[in-house]
């Protein structure tokens, strides 16, 4: 993975998540077809990729498929490299973020026969289905097929599904749960749920692809907390980029969650401006005990050139009702912001968290990223060049380093300035206190521990 915004301890503690896109493409497999389908989850099993190449050769498959975000871009061709060496005649294809960004230069990638762009459950299906019968898997929506001496990526992505509680769950089945930790999670065993697909926002940083916004019922996701709960899962994160799209959601799913009497612990991630007091106290009594609150600055003024659609009034608001309810909040900020001229600036973000001190802080440098506002305003502003992730796309080296707005501050004073607001906010008293006194397994004291540890230590710098 290239350099990421977090500090390297910290990254490597918040914990590693089930790969549920695979997964729910290997659901959608096994429930429409007769196709053997494995998941292998590479960071989690640690298999280095001469084991990966000897479990190859000794079970080649007919198409593996690869996904994987542009961060990740080294390690994917690195993989696709092995399988084609290991197994020659697995055909490969890629997809997830990182093709929905640069889907020509994607395809291009040598190892690279197939890509799928868009959400691939159907056109995954398809291709699959045409290569069984002998065909080229020319023809499906979102695929886009490599030919000698010819890139053309589909000319759109494959249409999204309308009806998300007509999909599977995610084959969990086919990974070990125990690969999987989160460091805000208080039980060891977990499981994670995606109950909405599109985002109507528009914040300047994102670059998740936007689409139309459809959410599952409160039924459909009911219906899979008691798959999860079934299967051994003590806690549910619920990943959806933003839970609360729709006021009045949360409390659906509680009333769902209090009508069949679910013993369920569960979190969401939220938005502040359309967080309602009566879904926060129906939640808390159907089990809900975090709540994830994207906050990113300190000043009405950030917020506004953030595009986040929130003032800090709301925020306040936000985090006081959760904790009325006796639900945790976290609460995530980002570093180095346009707006963002001097340290003061930067520490009046600080103080804000400190003042709102909500019982976890995450916070980031700002990144840029392709195909956002913020990457436009930072080529007009000569920050970075216009082809600098299409070229790193085109021809990925592992001395790529992720890109931040420089202009105020250098790349080593925002590292400084990222260890200290860790270290301000968790290093007083109250707030060791209170992470003590919430502890509830081993896991989580260790990698609370370790993060804590490497923090004091100055290391993982940005």
């Amino acid at each position: 993975m290239i350099q990421t915004e977090l500090p390297g301890s910290v990254s490597k503690e918040v914990g590693r998540f089930p790969p549920l896109g695979l997964l729910a493409l290997a659901a959608y497999v096994r429930a429409n077809s007769r196709h053997a389908v494995e998941v292998l989850d590479l960071p989690a099993s640690g298999l280095t990729y001469g084991a990966l190449a000897l479990r190859l050769r000794a079970n080649p498959p007919d198409l593996a498929g690869i996904t994987g975000t542009t961060h990740n871009l080294v390690e994917i061709l690195r993989t696709a490299e092995t399988i084609k060496a290991a197994a020659p005649s697995a055909r490969v294809c890629l997809g997830g973020p990182h093709v929905d960004a640069f889907p020509a230069e994607a395809l291009a990638l040598k190892p690279v026969d197939f890509t799928v762009w868009g959400e691939g459950e159907r056109a995954f299906l398809a291709l699959i289905e045409a290569l069984a019968a002998g065909r080229d898997g020319s023809g499906i929506g979102g695929v886009s097929v490599k030919r000698p001496g010819s890139v053309a990526p589909a000319s759109a992505p494959a249409e999204p599904v309308e009806d998300l509680d007509s999909l599977p769950f995610p084959a969990r089945d086919l990974v070990d749960s125990r690969q999987y930790y989160y460091v805000l999670g208080r039980r060891a065993t977990f499981a994670t749920i995606v109950s909405s697909r599109g985002c109507p926002f528009k914040c300047i940083f994102c670059s998740t692809p936007h689409g139309r916004y459809r959410e599952r019922s409160a039924a459909g996701m009911a219906d899979e907390i008691e798959s999860c709960l079934a299967s051994g899962a003590e806690e549910i994160h619920f990943v959806d980029d933003t839970f609360n799209v729709r006021a009045g959601r949360l409390a659906e799913l509680a009333r769902e969650i209090l009508k069949r009497r679910l013993r369920a612990r569960w979190s969401i991630r939220a938005r502040v401006d359309t967080i309602e007091e009566e879904g926060l106290r129906l939640a808390r009594a159907a089990g809900c005990v975090r709540v994830h609150y994207g906050v990113e600055t300190g000043t009405d003024e950030g917020l506004r050139l953030l595009r986040k659609g929130i003032t800090i009034a709301q925020v306040d608001r936000a985090v006081a009702l959760a904790r009325r309810h006796k639900i945790a909040t976290a609460a995530y900020f980002l570093i180095g912001c346009p707006h963002e001229r001097t340290r003061e600036d930067v520490m009046q973000t600080l103080r804000f968290a400190r003042r709102l001190d909500p019982d976890f802080a995450m916070f980031n440098v700002l990144a840029i990223y392709p195909h956002t506002e913020l990457f436009e305003m930072a080529v007009k502003r000569g920050l970075i060049g216009a082809e600098e992730w299409r070229s790193f796309a085109a021809n990925p080296t592992p001395d790529f380093r992720l890109r931040f707005w420089e202009e105020h501050f250098t790349r080593g004073e925002l590292a400084g300035l990222l260890q200290t607001a860790y270290r301000r906010f968790y290093f007083r008293p109250s707030v060791i206190w209170r992470n003590l006194r919430a502890l509830d397994s081993w896991s989580e004291l260790r990698h609370k521990a370790a993060a804590a540890l490497a923090l004091l230590a100055g290391r993982g710098d940005a």
